[in-house]
């Protein structure tokens, strides 16, 4: 079936299938596998305004499709693909080698549709892939390009002209030219996150798992909303922080989501999927007056499903009782980077370990699922001893506060595989201490073409820790937390043994044991961030779950899934 605009959603490598690639634990802690197949839930809204506006759009999630199946053939697939505009996510940048891939088989099964990239990572290097990249027609800068991408689907079909699009850049003759970035108050307030739309545009176009948003979805369906756009903080690595929207995407953030139209959001997925949802931005952060204007609405609306929440400064009591008593199923999650309160300061938000232990004990009293926190590796100010005191100062917390009705957990990884381009290290990389080794889109391109390990993809080092340091810091840093986990009781000791051996594996060179193929992860084999299983019985959860058993019965009997 015709569609007037496909947004597609490429693999980290797109050859990663017939690469033997030591994927390490750089997507541990995310629900996405090491090909990053997780969509920016951006497409949803994009989906949900285009089909609003009149256009007939989908979503394929040529990773998730590609991870489905083994016999899955991605070029024929996208050969059976008819749109007059395909829109590639290019957002972080791990996606740029396939993104660039795709673009180019697009462009030779369709030579006369037209191919936009959208995301921080192809705003930021827009110039180089437009001069160097003929395959790609157009890049839309920066965030919140729902009306541009229906103004530029438009154009495409003969109606309007090029330059009246903000933030667009495209090719007149011979040249380039690059539109002014701009952007309106409303843009904000088309964001909507409509699982209806999804669902519905995964029966009209008889491709289900092309819509999901990431490998493990289908099994266990989780809703996402998000209160902003952008950040006001200003963590070193993220290429999404205060700093970068202010340098790159046009302007100040973060812009905030009324509260009612989240909830709207919320009481939708409800009705659609009647899944545990994620709300991502700290409602704490965003002061009582919207939270509590948030928490009044999700009462009204009769919203009763799990929810988890994620906070940047660890919250008080005030916040988690209103929490507790507007959604009793909640779980929450914090990422204090290290437990050594100086490197903390010097990387995210000041905050102390005796506040940090203080929120712990508070949502355990309000009846808080799960907890967990993150730490990471590679850090402003950080060596090798101190990775080994967050992990052993982590376990003291697991030791502390896990049970009596409180699942807590810890997880550890490396800020890989690359400095976001935009951040703070990136930008002001020898006033910040790091030292970074690809700069240019071309490099990370050859980067991840070449490499076959994790190790291959880091792009920097910093003048406190060495690249080998990093590394091997890292999979010690695994091995304690899997010991203190086993320990805590989070893992039992088979488990452990596996994730200990796969571990020692890599250090020493090899490629782990893995019992589920290219899917599994190095470390936490199974996903422990999926923080709830508990769904409501709805007609598209109904369908979601038989189809979750013909397609597991199907791949049983050798069949390659849906092509």
């Amino acid at each position: 079936m015709k569609a007037d605009v496909s947004l597609i959603h490429p693999p980290s490598i797109y050859d990663f299938r017939s690469k033997d690639i030591r994927s390490g634990p750089i997507s541990d802690v995310i629900p996405s596998t090491p090909v990053f197949e997780m969509y920016p839930i951006g497409f949803v809204s994009m989906l949900n305004y285009l089909v609003s506006n009149g256009f007939n759009a989908r979503i394929s999630n040529l990773a998730v499709l590609m991870l489905h199946s083994p016999k899955f053939n991605a070029e024929k697939y996208i050969s059976r693909l008819d749109s007059d505009l395909f829109g590639i996510s290019l957002h972080w940048l791990p996606h740029v080698h396939g993104a660039i891939n795709v673009a180019r088989i697009i462009k030779k099964e369709h030579p006369d549709s037209k191919i936009v990239l959208g995301g921080f990572s192809s705003s930021y290097f827009k110039e180089e892939i437009m001069l160097n990249h003929p395959e790609i027609d157009f890049i839309l800068s920066g965030d919140l390009q729902e009306k541009n991408t229906a103004d530029l689907a438009d154009v495409v079909q003969g109606h309007g002209r090029l330059e009246d699009i903000p933030s667009l850049a495209y090719r007149d003759g011979a040249g380039i030219k690059f539109n002014p970035v701009r952007w309106d108050s409303d843009d904000i307030n088309r964001v909507f996150l409509n699982y209806e739309i999804l669902m519905k545009n995964s029966l009209k176009y008889h491709d289900v798992i092309a819509h999901t948003p990431y490998a493990g979805w289908i099994n266990n369906p989780q809703g996402f909303t998000v209160i902003e756009h952008g950040c006001s903080l200003n963590c070193g690595f993220c290429g999404g922080s205060n700093f970068a929207f202010r340098r790159r995407y046009g302007y100040t953030s973060p812009l905030i989501r009324k509260p009612e139209r989240v909830a709207e959001e919320i009481e939708l997925i409800q009705e659609v999927l009647g899944a545990p949802f994620f709300i991502a931005g700290d409602l704490n952060y965003l002061g009582e007056a919207y939270y509590e204007t948030f928490f009044s609405e999700i009462r009204q609306r009769g919203i009763d499903l799990p929810i988890l929440t994620e906070y940047f400064m660890p919250p008080g009591e005030k916040f988690i009782a209103s929490l507790s008593k507007a959604l009793p199923d909640f779980a929450m999650e914090m990422s204090p980077e290290s437990m050594d309160e100086k490197i903390r300061g010097a990387n995210r938000s000041l905050y102390s370990n005796m506040e940090l232990e203080k929120s712990l004990e508070t949502a355990k009293s309000h009846g808080c699922k799960k907890f967990d926190l993150y730490f990471s590796i590679g850090l402003r100010e950080q060596k090798s001893d101190d990775v080994i005191s967050t992990v052993r100062t982590a376990g003291q917390i697991l030791e502390k506060y896990n049970g009596d009705g409180m699942s807590t957990d810890c997880f550890i990884s490396p800020i890989s595989p690359f400095v976001d381009p935009g951040s703070l290290w990136f930008e002001q990389s020898e006033r910040q201490g790091f030292i970074i080794t690809a700069r240019k889109l071309s490099e990370f391109y050859d980067i991840l073409d070449r490499g076959r390990s994790w190790e291959d993809y880091l792009n920097y080092h910093t003048v406190w820790m060495s690249r080998k340091e990093i590394i091997d810091s890292t999979y010690e840093a695994e091995i304690e937390m899997t010991r203190i986990r086993q320990k805590a009781g989070i893992i039992d000791k088979d488990r452990a043994e596996i994730i200990i051996s796969n571990v020692t594996d890599y250090l020493h060179g090899g490629v782990g044991h893995h019992s589920r193929g290219r899917e599994s992860h190095l470390t936490y084999m199974k996903k422990d961030i999926e923080w709830s299983r508990k769904h409501r019985l709805s007609p598209y959860s109904f369908l979601i779950f038989l189809y979750s058993k013909y397609n597991a019965l199907w791949k049983d009997i050798g069949g390659s899934g849906e092509k």
